[in-house]
């Protein structure tokens, strides 16, 4: 088991103000995230607002952030645990991982994930909802900055669509050495959202092996097609 990197919170207000308070009074700096929530892993302790999705993310993280149960609360991640009192606040510790997936995913088994019922039914009605100019923008920029092949956003969509489809109806695992974790199943040009997972938005009982995405290599908060090991947070009683 690969050693904690980051120990993952989700805060409501009056938790959050006193974090900075106790924090305040031990003369810990906290990150505050400026546009993206990945940005609260480039320091010892980060912390995002529940704004903060709808800066960068408000067509693609922003819809799973506001159907989930961590709606209206901050995520706080921490490179040690937090005092004793947060304990319950604990969602999910990540740890960076040696993982090589074991099989590339067909197009056609990237479309059997996205129409399978129980993802449909868990899907938000507002994921990928990009006005047109920009889902061509985005297109055109990982073409010129990682040489994408992709040539339409909607092609794009799939891809990012069958990845979090893998996670909530999973038919690619890891296998027993790895937990049977479900994993990502695209490289990171091709992965939106990844906080979904990583900071376990789902809600999932089980690992999950999450490549970042996009967004997450370009603030240089995770690296490019690396795996980490999401662990959900054992809750008591």
């Amino acid at each position: 088991m690969s050693q904690i990197w980051k120990y993952l919170y989700w805060l409501d207000d009056a938790q959050m103000e006193q974090l900075k308070a106790q924090m305040q009074a031990r003369g810990v700096e906290m990150l505050p995230a400026k546009q993206n929530a990945c940005e609260i892993l480039l320091a010892d302790t980060g912390y995002a607002a529940p704004s903060i999705w709808q800066i960068i993310c408000k067509f693609d993280a922003a819809p799973w952030y506001e159907q989930s149960p961590c709606a209206g609360k901050y995520i706080v991640a921490s490179s040690q645990a937090l005092p004793d009192n947060f304990q319950p606040c604990l969602a999910a510790t990540i740890s960076p991982v040696d993982f090589v997936p074991p099989v590339a995913v067909s197009e056609e088994e990237k479309h059997s994930l996205i129409n399978n019922k129980v993802f449909l039914g868990r899907v938000p009605a507002k994921w990928g909802s990009f006005p047109k100019e920009t889902g061509e923008a985005i297109v055109a920029g990982l073409g010129k900055m990682f040489g994408s092949q992709v040539k339409t956003f909607g092609e794009l969509l799939a891809t990012w669509t069958a990845v979090h489809a893998n996670f909530v109806c999973p038919a690619f695992r890891a296998g027993a050495d790895n937990g049977n974790a479900p994993y990502s199943i695209a490289d990171s040009t091709h992965i939106s959202s990844c906080c979904v997972e990583l900071f376990n938005m789902l809600g999932s009982s089980q690992p999950l092996l999450v490549r970042p995405c996009i967004g997450g290599v370009i603030v240089k908060a995770l690296e490019k097609d690396r795996y980490y090991l999401m662990q959900p947070a054992v809750k008591n009683g």
